[in-house]
C-alpha cells in the first residue's frame, strides 16, 4: 500500500511539475514572437519615414512593406499555432 501511495506523489508531482515547465516555455516562446512583432513595425516605420523623405521610391518601399507584412502574418500564425499546443497539453495534464 505505501508503494502505491509513494507511486501515486510522485506521479503527481511529475504531472504538476511538467505543467510549469511547459507553461514558462510557453510564456518565452510568446515573448520571442511579441519582440519579432515589435521589431517588424519598427522596420514598417523606418521604411515609411525614408519613404516620407524621399530616401526611397514608393513603388520599392511599399514592395518591402508588403514583405515585411508577409513576415508578420507568418510570426502570428506560429504564435496561434503554438497556442493550440499550449492549450492541447494544459488540457491533457488535467485529465
Amino acid at each position: 500500500m505505501k508503494k502505491i501511495t509513494l507511486s501515486v506523489a510522485a506521479l503527481a508531482i511529475a504531472i504538476s511539475s511538467y505543467g510549469q515547465t511547459n507553461s514558462q516555455e510557453y510564456n518565452k516562446q510568446i515573448k520571442e514572437f511579441k519582440s519579432f512583432e515589435y521589431q517588424i513595425l519598427d522596420l514598417i516605420d523606418a521604411v515609411r519615414m525614408d519613404m516620407y523623405y524621399g530616401y526611397l521610391q514608393q513603388d520599392k518601399g511599399m514592395y518591402y512593406i508588403n514583405e515585411m507584412v508577409k513576415l508578420q502574418a507568418r510570426n502570428r500564425d506560429m504564435m496561434a499555432d503554438s497556442y493550440k499546443l499550449f492549450s492541447i497539453a494544459r488540457i491533457d495534464n488535467n485529465l
